[in-house]
């Protein structure tokens, strides 16, 4: 099928509706302004500073001096091939990855990750090429049903050592799967190519310095990965708008193909979202431009999430600790598989299906829409900046995520009756039915140990959520921001455990905690 591709026209725009929100709306019809010099000029050890250039400027050498020579770094060049009759997109690339060993052992091979040829991926395949570690050539060794790659290094590499990894890639993107989460997938339906995990990446290493080779969550978040720093040029139809993770820095016409090059900051992944007409609004929060992109069908709903995502974005801020980068994006797409919204590094996508739900329902609660996006936008903080091994405790960054966007971000933007009617609604009833029907579960356990999609919802989500609540509510408002403001500060960018965090709220309440820690995440006896 080919993709019908409208140019992005320039739309003047209103201010959203009024909420407490102390800035500006400004008008974005494309990606991002320009910043910085080309990906060729970055690649010069003197003028690594750039590759910062996504960083706000007031955090910028805070956070070069906490991860300059501590991370990975990715160059990636790729060339997008829209579907067509007779084949899916593709898009072909390579890489030079120079690998950092963060870890606490020397390592004798890297490993990367091939989500792509996941089965839930339908048609969606990923293949290697032309793998050199070092300049000489290796045969990678495919396991985990060819998700996972294994490239043997030529002598061990030491702690704190790096060595240059270069390698190929053709990538098959799947049209409309009805698995994954459409996280990864061409939606002709709204001529959007969603690139979640489209290249092969470093697989994760968890907070022990452990390669994580499981095979990925059927039930759970897929990717499991480490902040690296990535610098990305993209060869793509040009009347596409390109909305990705980090920032623009240089767009070359070539005919009927644009050249873009980005640069990244210090993240967890790279994900890039293609659309042949979106439009977009835009608002700066604390200095971080909060851009909503929507198809022009769902004009009030993007206008909605822009208000929302502006919302959240400035009280977290204030409860968590500043977000360090210049640009936040809420992309509207199709989401399936019972995902309303889906978490990425600067990038969120947003479910589609709720964009003409924007007015209060007749009890007056709330949009669902609303806490879409609050809940996205908190894991900025929890996932994208202070990582977990989600495939481990994914109750730690969905289960307090969801707690700050029912019962803390409504109180805090309405008012407590507002808040107390989502916790009731979204965290309390969903776990008493569980009770009644299923009985009860252990919170901090792997992922695919649930039973049922539906055992992990209910547990992760609210249960989970309802046990932060509890540790709230026995340590106080102080105390409890406390303890997220110092776990931020002293985990993000790294990957935190579940004792760390209840280290934590410990420290900053100066109680122990570990009995309700236990009765709320470790047990199951919510009877």
């Amino acid at each position: 099928m080919r993709l019908t591709i409208n140019r992005l026209s320039s739309l003047s725009r209103s201010s959203p509706t009024a909420g407490p929100i102390r800035h500006t709306l400004i008008v974005v019809c494309a990606v991002v302004m320009l910043l910085a010099a080309p990906l060729s000029a970055l690649a010069d050890a003197a003028v690594d500073q750039a590759l910062y250039a996504p960083v706000l400027p007031d955090q910028r050498a805070a956070i070069i001096a906490e991860t300059a020579g501590e991370l990975s770094r990715y160059q990636i060049s790729t060339e997008i091939e829209l579907p067509t009759d007779d084949q899916p997109s593709r898009l072909t690339g390579e890489v030079r990855l120079q690998y950092l060993n963060d870890g606490p052992v020397p390592r004798d091979a890297v490993y990367l990750r091939l989500y792509a040829n996941d089965a839930r991926y339908a048609e969606g395949e990923m293949e290697l090429r032309d793998i050199e570690v070092s300049g000489e050539a290796v045969n990678p060794e495919l396991s985990v049903k060819d998700t996972v790659a294994r490239l043997p290094l030529p002598e061990e590499l030491g702690v704190g050592e790096t060595i240059d990894i270069s390698y190929g890639f053709v990538t098959t993107v799947p049209t409309s799967p009805r698995e994954s989460y459409g996280i990864f997938s061409y939606q002709p339906d709204g001529g959007t190519l969603v690139l979640a995990h489209w290249f092969p990446i470093l697989a994760g290493v968890d907070a022990e310095g452990t390669w994580s080779l499981e095979p990925p969550s059927q039930l759970g978040d897929v990717i499991f990965s480490n902040t690296a720093l990535f610098e990305v040029e993209v060869t793509a139809p040009s009347d596409l708008v390109v909305v990705t993770t980090g920032t623009r820095v240089e767009r070359e016409r070539d005919g009927a193909q644009h050249r873009y090059q980005f640069v990244s900051g210090p993240v967890r992944d790279f994900t890039m979202v293609l659309d042949d007409d979106y439009e977009s609004l835009s608002v700066e929060v604390d200095g971080t431009t909060v851009t909503s992109w929507y198809n022009p069908k769902h004009d009030e709903g993007g206008r909605a999430v822009l208000r929302y995502g502006a919302q959240a974005l400035e009280l977290f801020n204030d409860l968590f600790g500043p977000y360090p980068y210049e640009e936040m994006d809420l992309v509207d797409l199709t989401v399936r598989n019972g995902a309303a919204g889906v978490e990425f590094p600067q990038l969120m996508f947003i479910g589609g299906d709720y964009y003409d739900r924007v007015e209060p329902g007749p009890d007056g609660r709330p949009t669902f829409l609303e806490t879409i996006v609050a809940h996205e936008v908190a894991h900025q903080w929890w996932y994208a900046l202070v990582g977990n091994d989600q495939y481990q405790d994914a109750f730690i960054d969905e289960g307090l995520t969801n707690y700050m966007s029912t019962e803390v971000y409504y109180e805090r933007v309405y008012d407590a009756g507002v808040a107390e009617r989502e916790v009731l609604a979204q965290l309390e009833e969903p776990y008493r039915r569980r009770l009644a029907s299923s009985g009860d579960d252990i919170a901090d356990q792997p992922t695919d140990d649930f039973a049922s999609a539906s055992a992990y919802g209910t547990i992760i989500y609210s249960k989970a959520a309802l046990g932060f609540g509890a540790i709230h509510e026995k340590i106080g408002d102080e105390a409890f921001f406390a303890a997220l403001q110092a776990y931020y500060e002293e985990h993000r960018f790294g990957v935190a455990t579940p004792e760390d965090l209840l280290a934590a709220f410990e420290e900053a309440s100066d109680e122990q905690l570990d009995e309700l820690w236990q009765r709320w995440f470790e047990e199951a006896g919510g009877e």
